[in-house]
């Protein structure tokens, strides 16, 4: 998918949003405030109306396009793995923050990863312009880093990249790579996700909300010094410029991620506001 198709869905999406926010606006004022109104036709409270039926088919509309956006989204080359040398490829949209990807909630399919894969973070220092989201996007950090809780498991490995966005901001991906790998509920949110959602060895469906990386003693914690975690071969790379296959061979003292400048702590962009100009 290139840019502008993407910007497409985008704004296809943007306008069926305001549409269905006003057909449910139009709805709501139909009604005479009733206590409850049933979602579907199975409810005794259902309410049906022109209004709620283009809201329906809006919010049809709004899935639809999501469906076709994750389904042509890049999927990029982001790390190989230390233990066996498999590529690692993951859906991501380097059009900007607005985009579907940068969605907290959003779970794409992802293509198969080797089983010492366990985990995808990152970071990005923003360009000075970058397109408005429709919606809250949390990118992390401006500077890469590692979460020492994970990265001292035993075996475990962080691998970092560096993503160019086309706004002119910067990624950093951090892949984490086990030999065995861990139990989930040991691992962390996924880069740009607000809460971790996972399911256990023993088939039990938990989640908890994403480690505040600035929060009490005990929470968790982002090392930047990443000098340390370098030295010692936990934090390996694959060199800027290349396609990302490929762990560098360059010695510790050479790695291009070390002191980089930017915001040490989580970034919060905010939605644009509503304009009913979309319609």
């Amino acid at each position: 998918m290139i840019k502008p198709a993407r910007d497409a869905l985008i704004e296809r999406h943007r306008r069926a949003r305001a549409a269905y926010n006003r057909a449910m606006d139009a709805h709501a004022a139909a009604l005479d405030e009733p206590a409850e109104i049933g979602i579907d036709e199975t409810s005794d409270a259902f309410v049906d109306s022109p209004a709620y039926r283009e809201a329906r088919a809006r919010h049809a509309e709004m899935a639809t396009i999501e469906e076709e956006y994750f389904r042509r989204l890049p999927r990029l080359a982001i790390a190989a793995c230390p233990h066996c040398d498999k590529s690692l490829f993951r859906a991501f949209d380097p059009f900007g923050l607005d985009g579907f990807w940068w969605r907290s909630d959003a779970q794409p399919d992802e293509p198969p990863a080797c089983h010492h894969f366990c985990l995808l973070q990152g970071a990005v220092k923003l360009a000075a312009e970058t397109p408005g989201p429709d919606f809250e996007v949390h990118p992390g950090p401006a500077a890469p880093f590692v979460i020492p809780r994970v990265l001292e498991q035993p075996d475990m490995v962080a691998v970092l990249s560096e993503l160019s966005l086309v706004d002119g901001s910067s990624a950093y991906a951090v892949a984490y790579f086990a030999a065995r790998r861990p139990p989930v509920q040991t691992l962390a949110a996924s880069w740009a996700r607000t809460n971790f959602v996972y399911t256990t060895q023993l088939g039990a469906h938990a989640w908890r909300a994403a480690d505040d990386p600035c929060g009490p003693a005990g929470a968790e914690q982002w090392d930047f010094d990443l000098r340390p975690w370098v030295t010692a071969r936990k934090v390996l790379w694959c060199d800027p410029g290349t396609d990302r296959t490929r762990l560098s061979t360059t010695s510790p003292e050479a790695c291009p991620f070390l002191d980089l400048p930017g915001v040490r702590s989580a970034q919060v962009i905010r939605a644009k506001p509503t304009s009913e100009s979309a319609g």
